[in-house]
């Protein structure tokens, strides 16, 4: 957690949050009537009952881990000294109504004040007021209207330093990120750096797309509070959007060496990993992951895939087996496609293994478009694994139901033909060769019936159509061969 002292050191916190921004000590220094006759400024009498929280966050916002932290909630809201120099005044009418009206309130309940800031706040009246109320908005949770009195108190006061470190807080927790440089920025600029400013600033320009600048921030942050593990996450993310790859490494195994069960940081190197496209590195934290019972289903795929890259079937069909118990019916269309992985290799057996797995997990969901996908699939693979008889009872299936699958149809033509049954195939052919995005196929599995039947000039036809929709270097070899045999045929009769 962020938890970083101020300019002004740890000061005992014995006050309500709100009165503890007002009564640090408020400056006596002016020109012309405000600085004559100026009493001392208000202290606190007595303990505050107002609430300590600072809207926080939820438990899995990016911030959660700097926002709701105690410590943190109370630099926000001020420091425990006071910067004279730095500092707007107030005159001595604006002393007392501060002491006698306001200050009351706000030790019992901080929103009752309001309308009492409200009525204070004039055009030549101190910033303080447009500055506290402000805070009192920004503590309720109101961060649009903090946003306004921030901004009002830097007009009146341009070099108030913690009502632009507060509006900086205030664009970042409600998601302005690009909002919130130029405030923090001005914070620094001012002489308020502290590992919070850094830290918030490096967070703010991180998601506002600009990883290099906040991994400079992040550093600076890093040298006030160096063991800040959310700075070094932080760090850590701006390294890696800045595809500095070789620190972010060397960061991240010093962090899992003190901390070797986190499942996050054993996620972000195998991702590191597959991005420098170092699979087995990253096959060990995925795996890492999965002794830790920390690995999600969409981690056990993608290992799968790496087991598939590197020709280890057995151990990435237990991969994906795996991932798809965890995945059940919620996901379909990603177990597909690791079946369609594997069905591209050739390992047939391991694929059949994976779409029986996938339907019993699907259960009742495998509905619509993910159904006729695994049936075209199954059908494939039978195909490939001498079950024809299996495999074109499913592809004449999907055909009733649905004339126009291409799909279906080409894989039926291409039993058909198999199996020697010409006329089938063909007018299966035939009627994918209508379909948009289907043609090219069509016209070469036509072209390659002729071909059987030494119909060379036919299917030479064909196989120029086919081309001119979609050009392919081995369809051209094949052409090329097809018209040598046609002229070869036309020199015989000849």
């Amino acid at each position: 957690m962020i938890a970083l002292p101020g300019r002004f050191g740890r000061v005992p916190f014995a006050t309500g949050l709100l009165l503890a921004v007002l009564t640090a000590g408020l400056p006596l220094h002016a020109a012309g009537k405000r600085a004559k006759n100026a009493p001392n400024a208000p202290s606190p009498e007595t303990p505050s009952n107002a609430s300590t929280r600072f809207a926080p966050v939820e438990a899995d916002h990016p911030l959660a881990g700097i926002w709701n932290d105690p410590e943190f909630t109370r630099r926000l809201l001020g420091s425990y000294g006071f910067n004279a120099a730095t500092e707007p005044s107030l005159n001595l009418e604006e002393q007392t109504l501060l002491r006698d009206q306001i200050l009351p309130v706000l030790r019992l309940e901080p929103t009752n004040a309001i309308p009492l800031l409200e009525a204070a706040i004039q055009p030549d009246a101190s910033a303080v007021f447009d500055y506290t109320l402000g805070t009192v908005l920004f503590q309720s949770g109101d961060t649009t209207n903090a946003v306004r009195h921030f901004e009002a108190a830097i007009s009146k006061y341009p070099d108030y330093e913690r009502a632009w470190k507060n509006l900086g807080f205030a664009q970042v927790r409600d998601g302005h990120h690009a909002g919130a440089i130029k405030p923090l920025a001005r914070t620094i600029e001012l002489g308020g750096a502290d590992g919070e400013v850094f830290g918030l600033l490096g967070f703010a320009y991180l998601n506002s797309g600009r990883p290099v600048s906040a991994g400079a921030a992040l550093q600076q942050a890093l040298l006030f509070k160096p063991d800040d593990f959310n700075l070094q996450l932080y760090l850590l993310q701006a390294w890696v959007a800045s595809a500095q790859y070789e620190p972010a490494l060397k960061l991240l195994n010093e962090l899992l060496s003190a901390n070797p069960e986190r499942a996050n940081l054993w996620t972000l190197r195998a991702n590191l990993h597959v991005e420098r496209n170092e699979l087995p590195q990253a096959a060990v934290a995925y795996e890492t992951l999965r002794r830790l019972g920390e690995a999600t289903a969409e981690n056990l795929l993608l290992l799968g895939d790496i087991y598939l890259a590197q020709e280890a079937r057995e151990l990435a069909l237990e991969a994906y087996l795996e991932g798809v118990k965890l995945v059940g019916g919620q996901d379909t269309n990603r177990a597909l496609r690791a079946a369609e992985l594997l069905a591209s290799q050739g390992a047939w057996d391991e694929a059949r293994a994976l779409m029986g797995a996938t339907r019993s997990a699907a259960g009742d969901n495998l509905t619509g478009e993910t159904k006729l996908k695994l049936l075209k699939l199954e059908a494939r693979v039978a195909l490939a694994t001498d079950r024809g008889d299996e495999a074109i009872a499913v592809l004449e299936e999907i055909s009733v139901s649905n004339p126009l699958d291409g799909e279906a149809l080409l894989l039926a033509a291409d039993y058909y033909a198999g199996a020697g049954q010409r006329e089938k195939a063909e007018f299966r052919y035939d009627a994918a060769s209508k379909l948009e995005g289907f043609e090219a196929e069509a016209f070469v599995g036509l072209a390659r019936l002729l071909v059987s039947a030494q119909e060379y000039r036919r299917a030479a036809e064909y196989l120029q159509k086919a081309q001119k929709i979609k050009p392919q270097d081995r369809i051209q070899r094949y052409l090329d061969q097809v018209l040598k045999l046609a002229a070869a045929g036309s020199s015989k009769e000849a």
